[in-house]
């Protein structure tokens, strides 16, 4: 592992690498929630990421890795410790006809954009996730039966050292992959495309984008909770009588239950709102709904 002798400040400075203090995790995130953190990072290229990566590590500060924070409500105080985020980390390179090389903090946008302009397809079904392919990868992310894992090839991360995880090693399931079990940074991922023309391209992404177009507006990190085998989270919520239920400024939507919006909410709100619909379904139902939504720092509740 790297050491810089001369100390982090100096060895950042020195690859040129952006620095923000503090880090407003609530202008950072899709809930729009969230107190600051120390500070964040903003490495362009796998080097600086690793740079960044191996000085925190040697610090011992305690880090985060953020993308566009789509799948994270954050409390109201923040956390103790810096953010690396890979918003910067950004671009694909065209490994062959149907690979792409994507670096961690490339958007989903900009992912089809890129296959609609090479006749590319095979990825519509991610149109919309407001999401990093980094993170869409580390969340198995995906929608009506797709997820990215299905189309992935290959995952670069790294923990000290480079390591190449293969669709096998991501263990891919409902919302999970191995990245979620290693404290790994994601540096890029391969993903497999076929030829396309752009009339069926454009065919594709209006299919997903209608299969979207019922989902509720307004700031939330999409769905709250994974559906339960057998059944809709939705459903079981909206069962409960929850539907359109409000703490604060945090409120289950009326459109779809398995959102909770951020209507004037503090994270303290959200939180405890998404506590309440939990015991709601265990006790009408028995099943315990698992969180989609990723924590950071304390809530201070039982439930946490």
């Amino acid at each position: 592992m790297l050491i810089y002798k001369s100390g982090l400040k100096n060895a950042i400075g020195a690859a040129n690498i952006r620095r923000v203090a503090p880090f407003s995790f609530a202008k950072n995130t899709t809930y729009g929630l969230g107190g600051n953190a120390v500070k964040a990072y903003y490495p362009k290229t796998s080097w600086q990421a690793k740079r960044v990566y191996d000085n925190l590590k040697n610090c011992g500060t305690h880090f985060e890795i953020v993308g566009c924070g789509s799948n994270l409500l954050v409390a109201d105080s923040g956390m103790e410790g810096e953010v690396i985020s890979t918003r910067e980390l950004r671009g694909i390179i065209r490994l062959s006809e149907n690979k792409l090389l994507c670096l961690a903090g490339t958007r989903i946008s900009e992912l089809l954009a890129y296959c609609k302009k090479h006749y590319l397809g095979g990825l519509e079904y991610l149109y919309g996730i407001p999401a990093t392919v980094g993170g869409a990868a580390y969340m198995n992310a995906g929608v009506s039966g797709f997820a990215i894992g299905d189309n992935i090839i290959d995952v670069c991360v790294y923990d000290g050292k480079v390591s190449h995880l293969s669709n096998e090693k991501c263990n891919f399931g409902y919302r999970r992959s191995t990245m979620r079990d290693i404290n790994a940074l994601i540096l890029s991922i391969i993903v497999k495309v076929n030829a396309m023309s752009v009339q069926e391209v454009d065919e594709r992404i209006a299919y997903f984008k209608n299969r979207r177009s019922h989902l509720p507006k307004g700031k939330s990190c999409g769905c709250v909770f994974k559906n339960p085998e057998g059944y809709s989270a939705g459903y079981l919520i909206d069962s409960t009588g929850l539907k359109g239920f409000a703490i604060g400024g945090a409120r289950v939507s009326d459109v779809h239950a398995d959102f909770i919006l951020n209507e004037g909410a503090t994270a303290y709100e959200v939180k405890t709102l998404i506590n309440l619909v939990k015991s709601r379904v265990l006790e009408k139902f028995g099943i315990e709904l698992e969180e989609e939504v990723v924590y950071i720092g304390e809530f201070n509740d039982f439930n946490s």
